[in-house]
């Protein structure tokens, strides 16, 4: 009896060892090989990975790595075969990848592989050219920076040849530069003479735009000053004009239009006076008032921080000796003038005429009036000035005049 018991269970026994069996077979891990033996890739070209493996049902993902970011792919298996396309906007970047073929939670297989610059699409420039301008001389230079890439903006291989071209005047200089970290460059001096240079560069056929760089003039050297007037005399009224040499640099250059030249003026009582002019073809032109007394001034030009002028000496001579003046209105009105000039005519109108009033010699008021057709009038109101007595100093042109002790009616 107890044989037949055993006999008649022995099949479930088997059919669940044969279950078991099945179950732990598809869990297990499956085995993959790379097919692809191709480890080096053209961007812009497409990209695949392609595993076996025995097992037809098994499925894996790829888990990508690349500087341009990373992605995890996933595939379906046919007749025991795994088919990864890598995404087009990964491959037309250049660099490395690094690969990951992923199963339940593990990585079964692993590997890498690079992308490259794509020689056959045109080649592209991008360049950077700068400072735009330069200082005349042979220690100044500016810098010409080229980074060739492919059509998808993939820098081009190391030791790629580079062009730079620059034109100065009759001379063009090429200079050929091999790529150095995805980089041409080169440093390109200035000249002794002024003027405008032009920069290009050229890889494969490809050339640049033009690029330009202005020589300006070095800082002036130092220089001499001049000046011109109508006449001599401190009328208050004429001008004085100032004038440079033509200023140049170190290499004879003419400095450029612009340039600040500012003159300081000494008078005879050390008072600085200061007038400014640009240049305009290295010469400045700067203008000063006559004074109106006789003065020596002592001028000199400078360029601030960079050249200065010589010394020169414009002397003014009195316009006039002696001037009239007159009290009328019981002495309250007091007219100045006419004032006359060197040729005896009427000096021009604005000439500063000046009234001190003293009394027992103390100075009570200064007034100051203007002239109108060389006369300049002056009114003590009664109201104002009470004393019976006053004496005053009359001054223009540089002359004073004391009058005598002028007595006043008080109420």
């Amino acid at each position: 009896m107890m044989k037949k018991v055993l006999y008649s269970a022995l099949p479930f026994c088997c059919f669940f060892l044969f279950v078991f069996a099945v179950a732990k077979t598809n869990n297990a891990d499956a085995t993959f090989r790379l097919q692809t033996t191709q480890n080096s890739f053209t961007a812009g070209t497409p990209i695949a990975l392609t595993f076996a493996t025995a097992s037809k049902t098994a499925t894996a993902h790829l888990f990508v790595i690349h500087s341009y970011g990373k992605t995890l792919l996933t595939s379906q298996n046919i007749n025991g075969q795994l088919v990864f396309h890598i995404p087009a906007i990964y491959c037309i970047k250049t660099g490395d990848f690094s690969w990951f073929l992923i199963q339940n939670n593990k990585t079964v297989v692993s590997g890498t592989f690079v992308t490259t610059p794509n020689n056959t699409t045109p080649t592209l420039l991008e360049n950077y050219l700068g400072p735009p301008s330069l200082l005349t001389g042979t220690e100044h230079f500016t810098m010409m920076v080229a980074i060739p890439t492919d059509s998808y903006d993939n820098p081009k291989d190391n030791n790629t040849a580079v062009y730079i071209k620059d034109q100065f005047l009759e001379n063009i200089t090429t200079t050929e530069k091999k790529t150095d970290f995805f980089i041409a460059w080169k440093n390109i001096y200035s000249r002794t003479k002024s003027g405008k240079m032009l920069v290009s560069t050229e890889c494969n056929n490809t050339a640049s735009k033009e690029f330009e760089t202005d020589i300006q003039p070095s800082p002036g050297k130092n220089f001499t000053i001049n000046y011109s007037r109508n006449h001599k005399y401190a009328d208050g009224n004429q001008i004085t004009l100032l004038e440079t040499s033509i200023i140049r640099d170190s290499y004879g250059n003419i400095v450029g239009d612009g340039t600040m030249v500012t003159f300081q003026v000494v008078t005879t009582n050390d008072i600085l006076l200061k007038t400014y002019a640009a240049t305009i073809n290295g010469i400045a032109i700067a203008q000063i008032l006559h004074p109106d007394h006789n003065e020596t001034f002592t001028v000199k030009g400078y360029v601030t921080g960079i050249a200065e002028s010589n010394s020169i000496k414009i002397d003014y001579l009195a316009l006039i000796k002696t001037f009239n003046y007159e009290f009328t209105e019981g002495n309250r009105k007091i007219t100045v003038g006419p004032v006359r000039s060197f040729m005896n005519q009427i000096v021009p109108d604005g000439i500063k005429v000046e009234l001190k009033i003293y009394h027992k010699n103390n100075l009570i008021e200064s007034k100051i009036v203007e002239t109108a057709k060389g006369i300049a009038n002056f009114y003590l109101l009664a109201p104002f000035y009470k004393e019976k007595e006053y004496q005053f100093e009359i001054s223009t042109l540089g002359i004073t005049q004391k009058t005598a002790i002028k007595k006043y009616e008080t109420n």
